[in-house]
């Protein structure tokens, strides 16, 4: 990246570089940008996804889908798009999504919806036990290899005796298949 097209400002909690707005915590990973063009991108990742998997989960939780009391953690939720979707599927559930860039819109956010801003990597900030199902997708590029054995331990931490963890990955060759001509 040239430093002549790099620049922050001060005063928010984004940076730029050659036009694109990025994050701007210093301790993240995440490589990719979060301006409008990516949300779009992930907002369209997420229905293709469902349409695919015509659901958006593949936990077994049917069986605690009647309990208004669940509560279910989006890790990683950047728009908000999954965590939005089942928020407006269940709406007696709590559904809580964290990211480390504030990206959800608020004019059409779910009652049931709370955004937490952090880091995951400085620790999820919630009690030990306190979610019946947390959801993560994707969050490869931002997570190296070293650091994963504490990702699964947080979310594993913070989810319920009996509680389910989903973590959806993709394989890079599967991907590069997918999109190669």
């Amino acid at each position: 990246m040239d430093s002549q097209n790099t620049q922050t400002d001060n005063s928010t909690e984004f940076r730029y570089i050659d036009g694109r707005r990025f994050h701007n915590v210093e301790t993240a990973t995440y490589p990719l940008p979060n301006d409008d063009d990516e949300l779009d991108r992930l907002h369209l990742q997420h229905f293709l996804l469902r349409y695919i998997w015509q659901s958006n989960f593949s936990a077994p939780i049917k069986h605690i889908l009647s309990n208004p009391d669940i509560k279910i953690l989006d890790v990683g939720c950047g728009a908000g798009s999954w965590s939005f979707d089942m928020a407006t599927t269940y709406p007696l559930f709590e559904v809580v999504g964290i990211d480390i860039s504030p990206l959800q819109p608020t004019q059409i956010k779910p009652k049931n919806f709370k955004f937490v801003k952090a880091n995951v990597f400085d620790g999820l900030p919630f009690e030990n036990n306190t979610f019946d199902f947390v959801f993560q997708r994707y969050m490869i590029t931002g997570c190296a290899k070293e650091k994963w054995p504490y990702l699964i331990n947080e979310l594993v931490r913070v989810l319920k005796p009996g509680g389910f963890l989903e973590v959806c990955l993709f394989k890079k060759k599967l991907i590069l298949n997918l999109f190669t001509y």
